[in-house]
């Protein structure tokens, strides 16, 4: 499979985008088309530099598979993340002791 063009200005996350497509071992067209969008949609996110809006980045990450929050943070989100993080959001108390913890155990 051919390398895809990278400059060496390219924003992380469009670098994440080109590597799991190249690691999918489809193409940049075939992710394009079956996301849903034009068959040169990618060629334009990488070559004329167009922002994916948020929905057709999520079915392009859906396509190669890969994970959105990989794509444009470099990190992955476990499903114990989520959970802790919906946990979190429910109760600003569990919020807290969360917190505490988490601060004491990085002192130790």
């Amino acid at each position: 499979m051919a390398k895809l063009n990278q400059t060496n200005t390219e924003e992380p996350w469009r670098t994440r985008l080109r590597e799991a497509i190249e690691a999918s071992g489809k193409s940049q067209r075939a992710i394009s088309l079956e996301s849903g969008c034009g068959a040169g949609y990618l060629n334009a996110v990488f070559k004329e530099g167009k922002d994916p809006t948020v929905n057709k980045l999520l079915a392009i990450c859906a396509a190669i598979p890969v994970s959105a929050t990989w794509v444009l943070y470099g990190a992955n989100v476990t499903d114990e993340d989520l959970e802790l993080l919906e946990i979190m959001q429910a109760s600003p108390r569990a919020r807290e002791a969360v917190l505490t913890l988490l601060k004491q155990a990085r002192q130790h």
